[in-house]
């Protein structure tokens, strides 16, 4: 793996599952022995095996006083993938800290901070549950990617292991599930406003259209919305003005897609549909879908759409939940100290992939 690193090639936290304690003492050999291009890579595998304190204290202390070099001057990037996070009005990150639990707070650029945050569905259990990233103050609203570990782990949620095998009892154990981890986020958001004034919730999945808003002022939920039970709804925004909510359907006309031609190849059909559907909705004016990335950039920050020209106060940390404290570490790889977002794929379905 170390030579793979050398030679630029991907390695992930999945090739470390087979690995363990004897691997430690063998990459610390490296780490003394090797050339430069080895021990950078033994240090980037030991970070990734045991977290920090797998580093030693010279690696440790080195590690820390590059981190610190680049504080003062980092300019903030726009974050992709972030999908679920807290958006608080306060610069006191020691009492977010407080609130949510976390502790041993080990200070991060943003850049780490985001590289961290994005590695921690690569694990498995407690390894997705363990570790927080909490950012700067951002334009006067401290970020926190991730849930506390009271609220990953309720004590009304069913474990998989106890469900049915029938299909249709394991589908309503998993929407009983949903339904009491909803509950949990309303009352979190609602206990975070009554210390901090306000307190927002967003979850905007980058993999199918699940999305949800929770917004709490002063200890009363002002706003709570989730594409999968509008029925729970509360509330309602300004800022949801002139959007259609994301469950609600388009008005087009009855049977506007009825003539298009189904062709072998599936994406014939579906661009056809794409393009008829944005130019009718271009002519009959009719409004856009929002979603918890609408909401946030009109009502708070949206990490997305940071940049030089936010007003950053303060530095990000990583900080370890009760599962971090626990379980230790989750498996981390990090390859650098500079984020650099991937570019958007243009989707197959957009007019100049036709």
């Amino acid at each position: 793996m170390a030579d793979t690193l050398i030679a630029g090639g991907r390695v992930s936290t999945w090739d470390l599952r087979d690995t363990g304690p004897d691997d430690l003492l063998e990459l610390r050999e490296i780490r003394q022995t090797g050339n430069q291009a080895l021990r950078n890579a033994a240090r980037t595998l030991l970070f990734g095996l045991g977290g920090p304190e797998a580093l030693g204290e010279y690696d440790l202390a080195l590690v820390r006083r590059l981190i610190r070099s680049k504080l003062g001057g980092e300019v903030p990037v726009a974050m992709r993938g972030c999908e679920f996070w807290y958006a608080i009005p306060t610069t006191d990150q020691a009492a977010v800290l407080d609130t949510f639990g976390l502790s041993d707070p080990e200070p991060v650029t943003m850049s780490l901070g985001t590289e961290i945050w994005n590695q921690h569905y690569h694990g498995s259990g407690h390894q997705r549950c363990a570790r927080i990233y909490v950012s700067p103050a951002l334009g006067g609203w401290t970020l926190v990617f991730g849930r506390p570990s009271d609220d990953q782990h309720p004590a009304d949620v069913t474990e998989e292991s106890s469900w049915s095998i029938e299909p249709r009892e394991q589908y309503q154990a998993m929407l009983a599930n949903e339904k009491v981890r909803r509950g949990v986020d309303r009352e979190r958001c609602t206990a975070l406003s009554r210390r901090f004034g306000a307190a927002h919730q967003y979850w905007r999945s980058h993999g199918d259209s699940t999305t949800s808003w929770c917004v709490a002022e002063k200890g009363e939920l002002v706003r709570f919305y989730d594409v999968s039970a509008p029925e729970e709804s509360v509330g309602e925004l300004a800022a949801e003005n002139g959007y259609l909510l994301p469950h609600e359907d388009t008005p087009l006309p009855d049977g506007w897609a009825d003539d298009i031609e189904h062709t072998e190849n599936p994406l014939d059909w579906q661009r056809e549909w794409v393009r008829r559907y944005r130019r009718l909705k271009a002519e009959l004016g009719l409004p856009d879908h929002c979603n918890a990335d609408t909401i946030a950039e009109a009502i708070s920050v949206h990490p997305g759409k940071i940049g030089p020209h936010t007003r950053v106060e303060g530095h990000g940390v990583i900080a370890l939940t009760r599962c971090g404290l626990e379980y230790g570490h989750p498996r981390t790889l990090l390859r650098g100290l500079t984020y650099l977002p991937a570019p958007d794929r243009p989707s197959p379905l957009d007019e100049d992939q036709t």
